[in-house]
């Protein structure tokens, strides 16, 4: 028999039974919806997740490249330099690196080292207009401290906690900050309705950090622009092994790389396995949904005996009886993944109305259905199937 006509039967087979096949179809149904539901929010939520943290200016990925001293009073006088012109030239030769430059106090932040306890942690650093930044704790910073450059910083909570859990007590304490020490005169908030915005941890007066560190003719960070296609981990290792090996101040301190792009693919997998965990969980239903296509396929086994012994009395072979069972199990669970696919879809889609990204059907969230429910009807039909095939001929007759 070939396979157009087994289609046809199977078809056939199915409408005759037209309520039965349908309540069979919906536990499939709400299961392919309920998976496909959660992964086109859970990877609609990852890009937008890994596209605010790497949101920039700049068409390709950048990283930050920072010179820490190991004495800051070397460096105060201005007559040695934390990069050369000649640093920055045998980078630029480096494979995977597009541009190079310095990066300047005019830019929306720097990255800074800070001693907290016993330990240093890595923060950004802005740069306050004067009296417009709120403060949950103590006073913002001033006019007059932007004009007598006032050593004076405000800090975020978060950055409160790590320098003491007992924030109360960070108030009026100092902040080494480029060999120099600031006054912490207030607490913000810190941060915005989006959890991956790129909110300065701490921020003083741009014309206090201009007098102390020299950083219009001195820059203590450059920004190294990676080639589309190049991992930007690996360009930034060359870099610094570079930089070790032939950089100007390499006897003096040590080179350190804030790579955006190493967050953003640990945040990204840690997302990505989050939602298979919970999209595997909700699977558990198209187990149970799997167990009702068997049951409906062997009671549609022993309703059709007289059918089976009049095929194979006219020369239908087994592999006839059981390839018809196989595609009906098969048709029953496709139509029903397609349908769920599509109620899923819908779904999110009106979800994500509500939420700050959207979602878009994918080739993944599409095969994985597909596969779904292949290995469904295929494994909840085969022993079906199998106890048609298995029928004995003169037993049916008798």
């Amino acid at each position: 028999m070939n396979l157009r006509a087994v289609i046809k039967n199977a078809y056939q087979a199915l409408r005759q039974n037209t309520r039965r096949s349908i309540l069979t179809m919906l536990g499939i149904v709400i299961g392919i919806a309920s998976v496909i539901t959660i992964l086109s929010l859970g990877r609609g939520f990852e890009t937008y997740t890994v596209k605010n943290l790497t949101a920039t200016n700049e068409k390709n990925v950048a990283v930050d490249v920072v010179f820490s001293p190991s004495d800051y009073e070397q460096f105060e006088s201005n007559k040695m330099r934390y990069f050369s012109d000649e640093d920055l030239k045998l980078i630029g030769q480096i494979e995977g690196v597009e541009k190079v430059a310095y990066v300047k106090a005019d830019d929306k932040f720097l990255r800074i080292d800070l001693q907290a306890a016993d330990k240093k942690i890595s923060k950004n650093l802005g740069f306050v207009a004067g009296g417009k930044d709120a403060v949950e704790v103590g006073r913002t910073i001033s006019r007059d401290d932007i004009e007598t450059h006032q050593k004076v910083a405000i800090i975020s909570r978060d950055t409160a906690k790590d320098v003491n859990p007992d924030v109360n007590k960070v108030l009026g304490t100092g902040i080494d900050i480029k060999g120099e020490l600031y006054q912490i005169v207030g607490i913000y908030k810190g941060g915005t309705a989006n959890l991956f915005d790129m909110t300065p941890d701490v921020k003083i007066p741009k014309t206090t950090y201009q007098y102390y560190a020299n950083s219009e003719g001195n820059p203590t960070q450059i920004k190294v622009t990676i080639t589309n296609d190049y991992k930007p981990s690996k360009v930034a290792q060359k870099v610094i092994k570079k930089l070790e090996k032939v950089g100007i101040s390499r006897h003096f301190g040590e080179y350190s790389t804030f790579d955006m792009s190493s967050l953003t693919d640990g945040i990204g997998k840690v997302l990505k396995m989050l939602t298979f965990f919970i999209s595997g969980i909700a699977g558990i239903s198209l187990f149970i949904a799997g167990v009702g296509v068997m049951n409906m396929m062997y009671t549609s086994v022993s309703e059709r005996v007289k059918e089976i012994g009049v095929r194979r009395s006219v020369g239908a072979k087994r592999r006839d009886i059981r390839n018809q069972f196989l595609v009906e199990g098969l048709m029953l669970t496709m139509s029903a993944g397609v349908i769920g696919y599509i109620i899923g879809y819908l779904v999110a889609l009106v979800i994500s109305i509500f939420l700050p990204f959207k979602v878009s059907p994918d080739l993944f969230t599409i095969s994985l259905t597909l596969v779904i429910t292949i290995v469904i009807g295929l494994v909840f039909s085969i022993t079906p199937a199998n106890m048609a095939a298995r029928k004995d001929l003169v037993e049916i007759l008798r």
